[in-house]
């Protein structure tokens, strides 16, 4: 039983992580800021799993050192828009000794999507670079696109924020171009098995478990539901046009979807696999993944309940 401690612990993929830890016999800790302790929703969970709580935030070294050196493992979930503010984090595992590290890389391989591809691949290879450069034991999951963002909102993340799928979506590209998409708890199961796998030391896993096109998955939930989705073709060069006109930091949030569009459904990103990416279901042959219509099931359950 390992002392595995997830940063990012109270948000979708860290509470998953969380029940992960203890589903494997291992002991989950927890690091929260000191205001989440008052929000009864996102604690709960946290509770439920048994998990030991260290009150820290990213911008408090000084409570990330002491977090760490209560675990043997740290795993990274905070959320994409954050993993610049992670160098204080990666100077605490250092200095803990902390034998193996999971950085927030959760989503496309920046080494297979390339330098250019997506500001938020680029701070990620810039993490990946400081984490080899300092000799901290690592392990980067390459988990592809969450079941929670893309077959929620049908591939199109302008649409996110309702109770149910969209019934207008715009599609990018021709809306055939394959994309890997992945459930939360798959993520989690993977995570926490290759945290404990010495084969996964110093190297990296990718998840491209459900291939599926756009259009595929929008002609899956309209069975699925019996729903109608209203379609609008952008075509690749409008996406180029909206990336390249998003030059302000207010901006900032069109360029990363427009490029995460761009990287997913024109460029078939997803699917690319760096150098030295293997393949999760080749290292763990024995694991069985939720596809994507079981995905589309669970919305559904969700809903009417």
């Amino acid at each position: 039983m390992a002392r595995i401690l997830v940063v990012g612990a109270t948000g979708h993929l860290g509470r998953e992580l969380i029940s992960a830890c203890r589903q494997q016999g291992h002991e989950p800790h927890a690091l929260v800021r000191k205001a989440t302790r008052s929000d009864p929703a996102k604690m709960k969970p946290l509770q439920a799993a048994g998990a030991t709580i260290h009150d820290g935030d990213l911008a408090d070294e000084g409570s990330l050192l002491r977090a760490c050196r209560a675990a043997e493992i740290v795993i990274s979930a905070i959320g994409g828009l954050q993993i610049g503010d992670e160098g204080a984090l990666v100077r605490a595992v250092k200095e803990a000794g902390v034998k193996r590290f999971v950085p927030s890389d959760f989503g496309l391989d920046p080494a297979a999507a390339g330098p250019g591809s997506c500001v938020l691949f680029d701070a990620k290879a810039a993490v990946h670079a400081t984490i080899k450069a300092s000799g901290i034991p690592y392990t980067f999951i390459h988990s592809n696109a969450f079941f929670t963002y893309w077959a929620f909102s049908l591939g199109d993340l302008t649409r996110l924020g309702g109770t149910l799928p969209p019934e207008e979506v715009n599609v990018y590209g021709d809306g055939n171009v394959m994309g890997a998409l992945t459930s939360l708890p798959d993520v989690a199961k993977v995570t926490v098995r290759a945290v404990m796998d010495p084969r996964m030391e110093n190297n990296e896993i990718v998840i491209t478990a459900n291939k599926i096109t756009q259009n595929l998955l929008i002609a899956l939930w309209q069975t699925t539901s019996r729903r109608t989705v209203k379609r609008t073709g952008v075509p690749a060069a409008e996406v180029e046009k909206m990336i390249a006109g998003a030059t302000t930091p207010d901006q900032a949030m069109t360029l990363v979807v427009s490029q995460l569009h761009r990287s997913m459904w024109i460029r078939g990103e997803s699917l690319r696999r760096g150098p030295t990416a293997l393949k999760a279901t080749e290292v763990y042959p024995d694991l069985v993944f939720q596809t994507v219509e079981q995905g589309m099931q669970r919305i559904l359950v969700n809903d009417s309940r």
